[in-house]
């Protein structure tokens, strides 16, 4: 981590003596963003399902940075979970930024409520979580860490959003594990990107690269073995360590605001290895008669989710 100190001093003039809600730190580049934060004098307040590795993490952090941390059980597949999570934040007088990290690729193929896990965990709950959110904390910056799949799968056919029976219909459709976590990154972006453009909320994107993580654990258990020795090998081997992947994030939780059309990635080729670099979305992704569809839609799926 020490290695990236030089870029940090030079780079994150902003993020200190803030109050941050961050999920996804079990992983590679959420454990690494939750260090970074620490050193830089934050108080922390860990999202997660597994409290007792929290425990652990918290526990190292804290030991090299003293700074203060508070562990919230949430779970993005417990709807429960999202309403505890909510109530106890709202004991809080503020809260600077949320860093939402957590997300599933490659899962086998399972369906809640007649929605797809990795829609629920990538699109769905995160929506629900962060508007919601926002009703309590109206003037949080939200970093929402995205990827550049969200271009792979693009919606030309506007009648899969005329109601929720086709837009459910058209996700069952989708069977490529890839596509799918391509196209539910692309639904959370334009979900969020009404709040952003509609009702001035502070939303940053950002895309950490290519980098080693939890993403493809065996535990998935979508592919055979074999597929997750490799995998994680190749990521670790050839791609960017966590450490630095994760400064795109830490950008994106630094600057004030970003305009509706730019997010932040890592520079170089494909995007995938480099700093942090401001970069133009997709224009296809601006369409506002789609966004305005996807808001209304999401809302409607939260009830059909049984969100309440």
């Amino acid at each position: 981590m020490k290695s990236y100190d030089k870029w940090i001093n030079k780079n994150i003039k902003g993020l200190k003596n803030k109050t941050i809600l961050i999920n996804g730190i079990t992983g590679g580049i959420g454990k690494e963003t939750a260090n970074y934060l620490a050193s830089l004098n934050n108080e922390l307040i860990f999202l997660v399902r597994n409290i007792k590795f929290s425990e652990i993490i918290k526990s190292e952090i804290i030991e090299k940075y003293n700074t203060k941390i508070f562990i919230i059980f949430f779970d993005y597949l417990n709807i429960n979970s999202l309403n505890d999570c909510l109530n106890i934040l709202k004991s809080y007088k503020k809260i600077d930024v949320f860093i939402n990290v957590s997300g599933i690729y490659h899962q086998k193929e399972e369906y809640i409520n007649d929605i797809e896990k990795t829609f629920i965990v990538n699109y769905l709950a995160p929506s629900y979580f962060i508007s919601h959110l926002f009703n309590i904390f109206p003037l949080i910056k939200v970093v929402d860490v995205s990827s550049v799949t969200y271009s792979i799968k693009t919606i030309k056919n506007i009648s899969v959003f005329e109601n929720t029976e086709s837009f459910i219909n058209y996700l069952k459709k989708i069977k490529n594990k890839t596509l799918r976590y391509g196209l539910s990154k692309r639904l959370i972006m334009e979900y969020l990107l009404y709040l952003k453009v509609k009702e001035n909320k502070n939303i940053i994107f950002v895309h950490p690269g290519v980098s080693k993580t939890n993403l493809f654990d065996k535990k998935n258990n979508a592919y055979g073995k074999w597929f997750y020795y490799f995998v994680p090998f190749l990521m670790n081997t050839i791609f960017m360590k966590p450490s630095k992947a994760c400064l795109s994030l830490l950008k994106g939780a630094d600057i004030s605001k970003i305009n509706n059309n730019l997010w932040i990635g890592p520079r170089g080729l494909f995007k995938f290895w480099g700093y942090p670099k401001i970069y133009k979305l997709r224009k296809d992704l601006m369409n506002k008669e789609i966004i305005d569809r996807i808001y209304l839609l999401t809302n409607e799926l939260f009830d059909l989710w049984k969100i309440k």
